[in-house]
């Protein structure tokens, strides 16, 4: 029987059958909790629903409500906060023979990118120089040095929360001598980067908004070989060429070639809108 049925038959002298049907169709797992959303006419029984919760899943040692968004300049979570167990935020969650360490309240995971991660641990090639922006908590960083052979990763990231949980997460995974993690702004230190020389084999640009401003920063790491630049944004499915267009038209101005090599969907991230990645090849002609 389903998690989900097994609530229900359990709950069901508790809640009406219109709040029955309301129970959530899922959760989010990370580490040793489970972060739940939660209809607004099921916010007065939380506390049951949650212990039930429990009940039924004996390796989960506390529950969390997720009743915001991420927003802000850093990107943190609105509002997460404590339902029942064990409150402790600051979590180990594994995945891809990475272990990411992260306190849930101040950032983000999207567990909706894992093929996405592992995706980009795949195609990077032996020796490869990375440079990470809006590197975050290692999100990309940590199991390409992990899974794939690159020479060196270069992760910029602005929060000084993630910032901190990426170099404690770099020594976790004991890849000090593969990822340098940097703190600031990713148009000064790719600047910064390119001054002192480093050229990338791949760029990574994974953030939200698609980060348009960034591109003539992040095109002064180009090689003279080419570079492949993993540039992210939300969009209708039918404009998603929109998102390739904004940096052929940046990288056009400054007499470089783009071709698009892949243009995927990671995910639904809304009424009718898609988190989109391309993969794009800039070569100087």
């Amino acid at each position: 029987m389903r998690l989900r049925e097994k609530l229900k038959q359990k709950l069901q002298k508790e809640l009406s059958d219109e709040e029955l049907s309301l129970l959530p169709r899922g959760f989010q797992t990370i580490g040793n909790i489970i972060i739940l959303r939660l209809n607004e006419e099921l916010l007065a029984k939380k506390n049951l629903i949650a212990n039930t919760y429990l009940e039924f899943l004996p390796k989960i040692e506390g529950v969390y409500l997720n009743s915001g968004r991420i927003e802000g300049r850093f990107r943190e979570p609105e509002k997460i906060e404590f339902i029942t167990g064990k409150d402790n935020p600051e979590v180990i969650h594994k995945e891809h023979g990475v272990s990411y360490k992260f306190d849930i309240t101040k950032v983000m995971f999207s567990k909706g990118n894992i093929n996405e991660r592992k995706y980009l641990s795949q195609v990077v090639k032996k020796g490869e120089v990375i440079v990470d922006m809006f590197a975050g908590i290692g999100y990309f960083s940590l199991p390409i040095a992990t899974n794939a052979q690159p020479k060196k990763i270069y992760s910029i990231e602005l929060n000084p929360i993630s910032y901190q949980y990426l170099v404690e997460n770099v020594r976790l995974n004991k890849l000090e001598d593969i990822v340098i993690p940097i703190q600031g702004n990713c148009k000064d230190k790719v600047f910064d980067l390119y001054e002192s020389g480093i050229r990338a084999d791949r760029v990574i640009m994974g953030v939200f908004p698609a980060p348009k401003d960034y591109i003539s920063e992040a095109l002064l790491l180009l090689k003279d070989s080419g570079t492949i630049y993993h540039y992210e944004g939300v969009a209708l499915k039918e404009e998603a060429q929109f998102l390739f267009e904004d940096f052929y038209e940046i990288a056009k101005t400054k007499d470089l070639t783009c071709k698009l090599l892949d243009q995927r969907i990671v995910k639904s991230y809304g009424p009718h809108l898609f988190h989109i990645v391309n993969d794009i090849m800039v070569i100087n002609e």
